[in-house]
């Protein structure tokens, strides 16, 4: 909800599309188009799910978080950004994971570790200490095998940071 207000915001204030913001804003610099993701009934943009990245777009995305804010030789975004959205902001009641500004914190393989969330296994990783950016897709699984599902995605990514 919070995401989609404030892409909502965005639209008001800038007179163009969250849609197109991003593409200028975000994904030219990272080499790479949006696909037009789905809207809500007064036509904004759904902030901050169903964007339809691609995985080589989510790593993307991820290595230019890991070079806080930098790629093919800019600053995309402020790093002072980069830094402050690593920084925990509240923690879920369910899961007692830690959250900054669109980011999730937890430790993998013994490293701290920041990562994107997307529905069901749609997980960008970010784990600064061993330069790596993991990127996982999967079939989402509703209802009774979804915590085994995510078991197992945090899993691999544990295990891949911990080499």
């Amino acid at each position: 909800m919070g995401y989609h207000l404030l892409s909502a915001i965005l639209t008001k204030a800038s007179g163009r599309s969250t849609w197109a913001f991003a593409n200028e804003a975000l994904a030219r610099p990272l080499g790479f188009s949006f696909a037009q993701w789905p809207r809500d009934p007064q036509g904004i943009y759904f902030g901050g799910n169903e964007m339809l990245m691609t995985p080589r777009q989510m790593v993307a995305f991820g290595e230019m978080y890991l070079k806080r804010g930098r790629a093919g030789g800019r600053q995309v975004v402020p790093e002072s950004w980069i830094g402050a959205s690593f920084v925990p902001r509240g923690r879920s009641d369910y899961s007692g994971q830690l959250y900054g500004y669109g980011w999730w914190i937890r430790e993998l393989g013994g490293c701290r570790t920041y990562y994107a969330w997307g529905y069901g296994g749609q997980f960008i990783f970010i784990v600064p200490e061993r330069e790596m950016v993991i990127v996982t897709t999967s079939l989402p699984v509703d209802g009774l095998d979804r915590h085994g599902h995510l078991e197992a995605v945090y899993g691999l990514a544990e295990r891949l940071a911990g080499e």
